[in-house]
């Protein structure tokens, strides 16, 4: 772990100036904040090189361990198409802590920020890219369900939280959510503690519906994540994911996700294997749902016809 640094600065010296693991990067603006959280911009002092420092505020111990955790998780794999982190450091504040993490910055941002573009110049993703794009995303994803002793699920996969490298290599980011993907529900408490989990930690149009709902004497596992992959490839398609209409129309997101209205046009460029690949990604039941290997031996299949 990085050196926890007290609320007298330790961390800053000069005028906009930090030091983070014994490196020196100048500040230069801020360029995102979520729900707990704030990302700036970075310059390394040394290299020139640009990069993000997400500042995670935590109002408690619980919510400084996630915050580590989410370090933990971005060093447990070198994987081109899962973020890394370079640096990070704690920083008291008052009555709270903040835990910085310097990561590699990407100016063309997120894939949602590509379908903004992709929208204002009235243009779609071609098959070729498309099927590129969805490849690198489900190979990070692999990564986590494959890790050992334990698989281990996203649960917030979503275009927002896919960033694109110079050469259009997707990188899946905000590790936050990630957690031991296998959770046995033998009581109507531990059913209510994940769904709380969810509500708080998975995007609603991008959640899978055993979420929504968690049935006892079950197993909710990394199918969560299948389903979410779906929803991405909806949205490669149609620079929009299937609920994304009835989240901004603020009707019921988990009754459109429990019946599965998926709303794909009538007139389609994509071949319908594609439309059949999303179906098979978000079956309602996961069990039926395809392994992530599965999933990939289906999209090469499709890459070579």
């Amino acid at each position: 772990m990085g050196a926890r640094l007290s609320s007298a600065g330790a961390c800053m010296c000069g005028h906009g100036v930090l030091n983070i693991d014994g490196k020196r990067y100048l500040l230069q603006d801020n360029i995102g904040e979520g729900g707990f959280s704030y990302v700036d911009l970075l310059e390394d002092l040394k290299s020139g090189s640009f990069y993000a420092l997400k500042r995670i505020v935590c109002h408690d111990k619980k919510a400084e361990s996630e915050a580590l955790q989410e370090i933990e998780y971005c060093r447990l794999f070198n994987h081109e198409n899962i973020i890394p982190v370079v640096g990070h450091c704690i920083k008291n504040k008052r009555n709270l802590v903040e835990v910085w993490l310097v990561m590699p910055y990407y100016k063309r941002g997120t894939l949602y920020d590509e379908y903004q573009q992709l929208k204002q110049k009235n243009d779609k993703i071609g098959k070729q890219r498309l099927i590129n794009l969805f490849i690198g995303i489900c190979k990070g994803v692999e990564l986590f369900h494959a890790h050992k002793p334990d698989a281990l699920a996203h649960r917030d996969l979503k275009p927002a939280n896919v960033l694109l490298t110079d050469a259009d290599v997707p990188v899946i980011m905000d590790l936050g959510s990630v957690a031991p993907a296998r959770v046995e529900i033998k009581n109507t408490k531990e059913a209510q503690a994940l769904q709380d989990l969810a509500a708080e930690k998975c995007t609603m149009p991008y959640r899978a519906p055993e979420l929504f709902h968690v049935d006892l004497h079950t197993v909710v596992d990394e199918k969560v994540d299948i389903w979410s992959l779906g929803c991405i490839l909806f949205s490669l398609m149609y620079l929009e994911g299937p609920f994304d209409q009835v989240w901004l129309k603020k009707d019921s997101v988990a009754l459109a996700v429990q019946n599965r209205r998926l709303p794909f046009p009538e007139v389609d460029d994509y071949p319908n294997a594609f439309r059949e690949l999303v179906l098979s990604l978000m079956d309602t039941d996961p069990k039926r749902r395809p392994t992530i290997s599965e999933v990939l031996n289906h999209i090469n299949v499709l890459d070579c016809n």
